[in-house]
């Protein structure tokens, strides 16, 4: 089927119905812990925002607040060191700028980047699912496929929640993936990564506007071409999708740089599978006198997408390797895969599934040789020498969940069998965002830190918040320094694992800094070494030393008020 009737199908009443209601069912599940987390706050204890990667998400505020005060490049705000401002992050920088566009009083900005952020992960979840179904639609004209593939990529999992039964949530060193990691799981992103969200529905229409400008490519069409002015509008044509590819990837890129690596390997494995495909043992329609022509003439399509998208992953590798405090940032931001079983445990079931329709999708006239090509390439992609390995498996759940139905179709079951069959599936790939969603709900009932903060936290961080610059470093232990850029336009001496420089010889600092026996030589030391400028004297600090800090005469007592007090610097 032409790509233009399936256009034509997925935008039936009946089947854009479908989409929107379930896509409804999946936000509404994964905002219910967000709004019971509301719900439950109380006046001495603030709900944060976030009930799931609590720590990055207080992250993604801080880079929100940074464009609301009308940054345009990020600046890290995680560490005290100097360093240059960057193209990174705009999608909360933005969002941050929309944040500050809202009514309402300036020291409720955190409450409107919150209702910000959940708006943009609701509104970009949305766009994703619609996405999702309309890249699944081009590769199958099968109702029944399509549907079953897209509930498995909007609701499904892996076994990680059959490890968790069997009393193994560290098998091999590792929680298991479906519970971690968005890139592999589109349930993931719609509970909490908006950019991932937009992201990835970016490398998506970037896929299908190179699958388009490739057809193109085609012998059988430019055949029947017989005049110059039909090729030269046929050769833009195809050169229109080529560009829009690479576009896409570009902006792909600003948001997660590393995302454009993923898309030039997956181009790479599927022109790999196209001359493949092309030999004359596997029957396909090009000619092996003409092979060479049209393999260069697709090398050359995917090229120009490759060439349009690669100024951002120059741009990344130059600011990562130009800058020491980037360059120390990405040395220590390590997400390196698990024991391989563990991506048997996350794709198993799937995988067997697929193997039913591997050979038919191989063989057929169509799409289907892409999602294989597509998974292929992502077993080595996770192995590489690369800091962020796990997170290159992006967006494979769909090609996977894709054969996985193809598979399912294939055996030919009929009524009741195929809904049972259908349900179990559905059921059993779904438990562990079942755990998920019902653990995090259970867990709020205590209010927790760091997903609630101290009534008398908030109240000095928003005091502060109304005298800082910029520049500012602020000392406090790791766990209020995460939370405070989110509240504070300045930054921290640590609290972000990978964004603040050596973060684990910065929290002993810390500890040294408020232990009783440290000398204060010493202490003014650290503050003058970092520029240090306020300290930040509560419960937390409390409890990592002994030492009064009312004594020390280096320090200014400035605010004092919900047992905790701010102290500024004497220079």
């Amino acid at each position: 089927m032409s790509d233009s009737n399936l256009r034509s199908r997925f935008c039936s009443p009946r089947e854009l119905r479908f989409v929107l209601v379930f896509s409804v069912v999946a936000l509404v599940i994964t905002s219910i812990p967000y709004v019971l987390g509301a719900t439950l706050a109380t006046e001495s204890r603030i709900f944060g925002g976030f009930v799931y990667a609590v720590e990055d998400g207080y992250s993604y505020l801080a880079k929100m607040r940074q464009g609301a005060e009308g940054s345009w490049l990020f600046h890290i705000a995680y560490t005290p060191e100097p360093h240059i401002g960057t193209l990174f992050f705009p999608f909360h920088l933005l969002l941050g700028k929309v944040a500050a566009l809202l009514p309402g009083p300036k020291n409720n900005l955190t409450a409107r980047m919150v209702w910000v952020y959940h708006g943009a992960r609701v509104v970009f979840g949305l766009g994703l699912l619609l996405t999702v179904y309309r890249f699944l639609a081009s590769f199958t004209e099968d109702l029944a496929v399509r549907r079953l593939a897209w509930l498995m990529v909007t609701f499904g999992g892996g076994l990680g929640w059959l490890l968790v039964a069997l009393g193994h949530p560290d098998w091999l060193g590792s929680t298991p993936l479906d519970f971690i990691l968005p890139e592999g799981f589109t349930f993931l992103v719609l509970y909490a990564f908006p950019h991932i969200a937009l992201a990835r529905s970016l490398l998506l229409w970037g896929i299908l506007f190179l699958l388009r400008a490739w057809e193109g490519c085609l012998k059988s069409e430019v055949r029947s071409l017989d005049h110059a002015s039909r090729i030269t509008q046929h050769a833009t044509r195809i050169t229109h999708h080529a560009a829009l590819a690479g576009g896409v990837w570009l902006l792909m890129g600003l948001i997660v740089p590393f995302y454009v690596a993923v898309a030039w390997a997956v181009t790479g494995a599927a022109w790999v599978a196209l001359g493949l495909r092309a030999g004359p043992a596997v029957g396909r329609p090009w000619p092996t006198a003409g092979l060479h022509c049209e393999s260069t003439l697709v090398a050359g399509v995917a090229g120009l997408a490759v060439l349009i998208s690669a100024p951002i992953v120059a741009y990344s590798a130059w600011a990562f390797t130009s800058d020491p405090v980037y360059a120390t940032w990405a040395t220590q931001n390590r997400i390196l895969s698990p024991h391989p079983l563990h991506y048997l445990a996350a794709y198993g079931v799937l995988l067997v599934l697929a193997a039913f329709a591997a050979r038919d999708a191989w063989r057929e006239e169509g799409r289907g040789w892409f999602p294989l090509a597509w998974v292929g390439v992502v077993p080595v992609l996770v192995y590489l020498p690369f800091n962020l390995q796990r997170r290159l498996v992006e967006g494979v759940q769909l090609p996977l969940s894709l054969l996985a139905a193809l598979g399912v179709s294939s055996f030919r079951l009929q009524g009741s069998r195929l809904r049972v069959v259908v349900t179990v599936l559905l059921v059993g790939l779904s438990l562990t965002n079942v755990l998920l969603v019902a653990g995090n709900c259970l867990v709020l009932r205590g209010q927790p830190a760091p997903i609630y903060r101290d009534a008398g936290e908030v109240a000095a961080l928003d005091w502060l918040s109304e005298r800082v610059e910029s520049d500012d470093v602020v000392l406090a232990a790791y766990e209020t320094g995460n939370y405070l850029p989110a509240r504070v336009g300045a930054r921290t001496f640590v609290g972000h694992g990978p964004e603040s420089i050596r973060a684990d010889e910065k929290k002993a600092l810390v500890a040294l800094f408020f232990a009783e026996a440290t000398d204060d030589v010493w202490r003014c030391d650290l503050l003058s070494e970092y520029g240090v400028d306020w300290v930040l004297w509560g419960p937390t600090e409390r409890g990592l030393g002994t030492f009064d800090l009312h004594a020390a005469s280096y320090l200014r007592r400035v605010y004092e008020a919900g047992g905790y007090i701010l102290f500024e610097v004497e220079q």
